[in-house]
């Protein structure tokens, strides 16, 4: 066959179609050829120009020599979706998706555009008006047609839906590859709490730490030296700052951990005392608490347990708390076990020996590892037993220094602690977060430019980090900063992208939808749990993390308040940090971490200031804090979110990133002689503080300066505070509060009184800062 003239017509569809079609058309008759644009043409001829037109664009023409062309009619097109989702705000009240076909058919063709019901979430009359419907196109019509979904502009509160649509039942055509669209439907009547910050809290000033980052972990404040005790963990420092005047922080000395451990991970501070720990080299190997005054003269070392994570000291003063995470090696070859060591400190530092320390592990557990399964705790490391598995993360103590609360992260779990035996309790399950309850709504997806706050199949571990109590009428709480968190092992790793698994089909019959990018295709998920039938899919989905913070009842580990989505909302609507919403701590792009814990809250605190309590809760990704006022531990009160970090894209991140510890200075114990929130910023290196303008000092008449009127000893350590001369008191504690008085007295008796600062004022007028120990 000889060719006299050619007509060489490329037709290319970014969507849908999947293929290029090359027409040739020559004198002697038509010729029709398919070219798939990863082939060549199959009849062995050489096209010449033809060849260089695979992925050129659309509708490129090229034309040979003048000859005869005749029509080609048995191309079938293709119809498909010009966009695989939209989002659509409710006001607008209507949403448009486009369908094409590839090109005009010969013979009219139609196609279904139908719901699809079990996809949506979408309620029919509520967020949405549409009736599936039948599109024809002509052969002499538009390429294109629109379909036009009434959005109704209701006054309900929702989470956000979605809507999915299906093309079905073509005839004269064939259907492309994009089959199903998409509507996101955004809610536009659920806000977030508005902020109360009754508080008054504002930026101070930020203080960056010398040497590698991350270099600012966690961080201890000493009243009476008026000094900051910092970990630096990159550098396997304590970094020693003078706080006398807090919104100028200097540098007094920086004390080298690296005799006692390859690193450190924290520091705390009691009665003149500076605790810190030291790792070894070897997984498995004793850790070592360092014990230093306020210079950071070392004054003593005990061994404690592996990987000594966490330590505290006890309200009285009396004990040392240290929670030994037990991490395994990177081959999970060596795993050793987790335990709490307490340390006796009666006896004074300087005589400590090992005997005054004792190891508490979790081996009468060991037997009970499938009661233990079955309460909801996750036990899961390869080949470990219950007292491997258990990797105590954080203590928190109560008031009266009789029970401490563990938090065991991987496990989600907490374990109970009677200090007056001692011994460990009880080990609490904490549940699972439903994330299909509106109150629980969620982004999950990095993929959409748009946030989708939504409800979704899952389940969230809440897998706490930091923990915190306090006592309101008679009850104790334990309050919890649910980060989540995964293993991640050479040999072993559990986190898995819901893309990846397969799902119980009876569960989940949309597991092809739900498993789009855009939706939950790339949220991760644990392969450790959630196949309860053990039939080899998955019956549950389990997603790390609370992206809360969470109330629970100390004695029976009930839940009785989770924040549910109000971090996410509070950010999503906050006028500067909304371009960041979900992002992480060192680049600013939009949702990077949606698919993975979200704002990730990592540390938590309690403190009473004004008679009521508030939680502070860091968040480590998106940074900042949040304040709320918890003094009704059913119906916390928001107070506000406070950040420090810049958000433009374009440019390097500046401010304070990932704050890892938060420490709260009362008015009377600082030169501003205000409330201030202290953090320790990891990944910028920093330590922030934030003036909280309506907490001042308020005690009547008092005066830090005045020397008219002496308490002594000051801090009491024993049962009695003297005057110089006889004089009426009245005792008030930090929140004004009177707590005693007496006439013509030489002293005060405080043997009653818990640790703490209270305040004394004279029949002069005059008061004085008295500290119990």
């Amino acid at each position: 066959m000889f060719l006299t003239a050619l007509l060489i017509s490329a037709t290319v569809f970014s969507q849908g179609l999947g293929q290029m079609a090359f027409t040739a058309f020559n004198a002697d008759g038509p010729s029709l050829e398919l070219l798939n644009p990863n082939g060549d043409f199959n009849d062995g001829l050489n096209w010449g120009p033809a060849s260089n037109l695979v992925g050129q664009s659309e509708g490129l023409d090229v034309f040979a020599s003048p000859g005869t062309y005749t029509p080609v009619t048995n191309i079938v097109p293709v119809i498909f979706f010009d966009e695989s989702y939209i989002s659509v705000n409710e006001a607008d009240g209507t949403a448009t998706l486009s369908v094409s076909i590839s090109e005009l058919p010969a013979t009219d063709a139609t196609v279904l555009v139908s719901i699809l019901s079990d996809e949506s979430s979408a309620v029919a009359g509520e967020n949405f008006e549409y009736s599936n419907e039948t599109l024809t196109f002509t052969t002499t019509g538009s390429l294109t047609q629109e379909i036009t979904i009434i959005i109704p502009n209701n006054s309900n509160a929702s989470p956000d839906t979605l809507l999915a649509l299906q093309l079905e039942n073509s005839v004269n055509a064939d259907l492309g590859n994009t089959t199903v669209s998409v509507v996101y439907i955004l809610d536009d009547e659920l806000h977030a709490t508005t902020a109360a910050n009754t508080l008054g809290v504002a930026f101070g000033a930020s203080y960056e730490i010398e040497g590698n980052t991350p270099g600012s972990e966690i961080v201890a404040h000493d009243p009476e030296t008026e000094r900051l005790f910092v970990m630096n963990s990159s550098n396997a420092l304590i970094e020693i700052l003078d706080f006398s005047d807090p919104l100028n922080i200097e540098s007094i000395s920086s004390i080298d951990l690296t005799p006692y451990g390859v690193a450190g991970t924290s520091v705390a501070y009691k009665n003149g005392t500076v605790a810190a720990t030291a790792i070894p080299t070897a997984v498995d190997g004793n850790g070592i608490i360092v014990f230093m005054d306020t210079d950071g003269v070392v004054l003593n070392t005990l061994e404690v347990g592996a990987l000594p994570d966490m330590i505290t000291f006890s309200p009285d003063g009396n004990s040392l708390l240290v929670a030994n995470e037990g991490q395994p090696n990177s081959d999970y070859t060596v795993d050793p076990e987790g335990t709490v060591s307490i340390i006796n400190l009666t006896g004074g530092i300087a005589n400590l020996t090992q005997a005054d320390v004792i190891n508490l592990n979790f081996n009468t557990y060991d037997s009970q590892i499938q009661a233990l399964r079955e309460s909801g705790i996750r036990i899961f490391g390869p080949g470990a037993t219950v007292s491997q598995d258990f990797e105590p993360e954080y203590i928190t103590i109560s008031e009266d220094s009789q029970t401490a609360w563990v938090t065991l992260q991987e496990n989600n779990a907490v374990a109970v602690i009677d200090l007056s035996i001692p011994e460990i309790t009880d080990v609490l399950p904490l549940g699972l977060k439903d994330h299909s309850l509106s109150e629980n709504a969620l982004d999950t997806s990095n993929e959409q430019d748009f946030i989708f706050m939504a409800n979704w199949p899952i389940k969230g571990m809440y897998l706490p980090d930091a923990i915190a109590n306090y006592s309101v009428n008679g009850t104790t709480y334990f309050v919890t900063a649910n980060e989540g968190d995964a293993r991640e092992y050479d040999a072993f790793e559990e986190e898995v992208k819901i893309g990846d698994i397969v799902l119980d089909p009876t569960v989940f019959p949309n597991q092809e939808f739900l498993q789009r990018d855009e939706n939950l295709g790339k949220i991760n998920m644990t392969s450790e749990d959630g196949d309860l039938d053990g039939d080899g899919d998955f019956d549950e989905i389990h997603v790390f993390g609370g992206r809360s913070f969470s109330i629970f009842n100390g004695t029976t580990g009930d839940l009785v308040y989770d924040s549910g989505s109000d971090f996410e909302r509070i950010i999503e609507e906050d006028p500067i940090y909304s371009a960041i919403f979900n992002t992480t701590n060192d680049e600013n792009e939009l949702k990077n971490r949606s698919d993975n814990k979200g704002p990730e809250p990592e540390a938590v605190i309690i403190e009473e200031i004004g008679g009521e309590f508030y939680a502070f809760v860091a968040l480590e990704r998106v940074g900042g804090f949040m304040v709320y006022n918890v003094s009704d531990p059913a119906a916390p009160i928001f107070e506000g979110y406070f950040n420090n970090r810049s958000t433009d894209p374009g440019s390097d991140i500046v401010g304070d990133l990932a704050p890892e510890s938060l420490v709260y200075v009362s008015p009377e114990n600082n030169a501003e002689e205000k409330g201030l929130l202290v953090i320790a910023n990891e990944v910028s290196s920093t330590i922030s503080v934030y003036v909280f303008d309506n907490v001042i000092l308020s005690t009547p008449g008092f005066d830090a300066s005045s020397e008219a009127f002496v308490v002594f000893p000051n801090p009491v350590y024993g049962e009695f505070a003297f005057f110089k001369k006889p004089t009426g008191f009245v005792l008030f504690d930090m929140q004004g509060r009177k707590i005693g008085e007496a006439k013509n007295a030489t002293h005060i008796n405080v043997g009653s009184l818990a640790t703490g600062t209270y305040i004394v004022k004279n029949d002069e007028g005059n008061t004085q800062k008295l500290i119990v120990r």
